[in-house]
């Protein structure tokens, strides 16, 4: 869709040693023993950055190494570990022989529970590199110019275009010159940020330039998977308009559960996830001045958000006419990312109990939407009305059913 009024609110640098085949990731050097092995030791990074849990296990982001696995030496030996304590005494680098490197492959676990193997250390690294970052979103949102890092191609529909500027949550700035830096970067640097703007390549080839924290959420939006939240009866909404979320508020997933949302890292997170929700009324809306305003219906919300100049809703329906075709047609169009993107060709005109009122544009009709919210059943779209696509083709309606099937098929 064209988003009319969009406000979503909403890493020491690792030395690294190149084969003739494969880049190592490694961010550490460690004295080793004189009389047994050279002076220096190169440590995987992606081996430092696992931490222990209060399952017992090991993390390297969202993703568990499950027990056992082997770990190389400096000497070439191989150890088992079965345990935290076993890892922790293999890494010491006080002991006689520590360990430096994964044996693969390994067995890892996902966030999601889904187990698999990586067989080498870019495998590794990506699967790492891909969670969602569960941190930063609140101070993206603030700043505006910066972003949580992650890979994006792993969920997302577009790629990164390296090189790539980053920051540390000190200001500290890094340039990733492609994949391999970018998660040595991640598992050696504290609460990384790519530094906006930033070009990604999209699925389709084509090349974008994020330029904010609501550019970025516009292009996930238009990525399979990734669902705006509803409010309601199967509608969707991208952006509050003049107002922000005021947390917590609580949302109800596609499988019936009610989760509290405390803050803009859990829902940035829940978004990104791809998961389906409802938020749940009443919730409360915060504008830049500090005044809030609490949501008890879907009819509240509409008149809070009309009252800032525009609003953009989408109709998520599959069922022909179940909901109001006026309603489908008008809050339905716009550019991006609705497949099927359209604007209407104004002037029209609806009629609602005997009277006929002249649109000039989407803020006449919000007007008239506005005295009949409850009973929007009242407004009739007068036909003909004409469209134009994105590709410049204008079409034409003549009844609800022409306008609902058009709409429920670029669904």
């Amino acid at each position: 869709m064209n988003f009319l009024i969009k406000k979503i609110a909403f890493f020491l640098l690792a030395v690294l040693f190149l084969t003739a085949c494969n880049k190592e990731n490694v961010d550490e050097t460690i004295s080793g023993d004189p009389g047994y092995q050279p002076d220096t030791v190169v440590v995987n990074s992606l081996m430092l950055a696992l931490r222990s849990n209060s399952s017992g296990s090991l993390d390297l982001g969202c993703i568990s190494i499950n027990y056992p696995f082997s770990l190389e030496t400096e000497s070439g030996a191989t150890v088992v570990i079965n345990s935290t304590a076993d890892f922790e005494a293999a890494i010491d680098e006080l002991a006689a022989d520590p360990a430096v490197n994964f044996v693969f492959p390994l067995s890892i676990t996902g966030s999601d529970g889904t187990t698999s193997q990586v067989n080498n250390n870019q495998e590794l690294g990506v699967a790492f590199a891909s969670c969602i970052p569960t941190f930063g979103w609140d101070t993206a949102a603030v700043s505006g110019e910066i972003l949580p890092v992650c890979a994006f191609d792993e969920y997302l529909c577009f790629d990164i275009t390296y090189p790539v500027n980053l920051e540390d949550q000190n200001g500290n700035t890094y340039v990733a010159e492609d994949e391999d830096e970018l998660i040595d970067y991640l598992a050696t640097v504290e609460h990384l940020y790519f530094t906006l703007p930033m070009t990604v390549l999209q699925d389709d080839g084509t090349s974008l330039v994020i330029n904010n924290l609501g550019e970025f959420f516009d292009a996930a939006m238009a990525c399979e998977g990734i669902t705006p939240p509803v409010v309601g009866g199967g509608i969707e909404v991208n952006g509050f308009g003049c107002y922000d979320l005021l947390y917590p508020f609580n949302v109800v997933t596609d499988n019936g559960d009610v989760v509290t949302i405390n803050n803009a890292n859990e829902y940035a997170y829940l978004i990104l996830s791809g998961v389906s929700v409802e938020i749940q009324y009443p919730f409360s809306l915060i504008n830049l001045d500090g005044e809030t305003v609490v949501v008890n219906s879907f009819d509240d919300f509409i008149a809070t958000l009309n009252a800032c100049g525009g609003i953009v809703i989408i109709i998520d329906t599959t069922d022909i006419c179940d909901v109001e075709a006026h309603v489908l047609l008008y809050f339905n169009q716009g550019q991006a990312p609705f497949q099927c993107g359209y604007l209407i060709n104004f002037p029209t005109q609806v009629e609602a109990e005997g009277t006929v009122y002249d649109l000039n544009d989407m803020f006449e009709y919000y007007n008239v939407y506005g005295q009949y919210s409850n009973q929007i059943d009242k407004i009739n779209i007068i036909y003909p009305v004409s469209v134009t696509l994105n590709d410049g083709t204008i079409l034409t309606f003549n009844n609800d059913s022409e306008v609902c099937e058009f709409v429920n098929n670029c669904n």
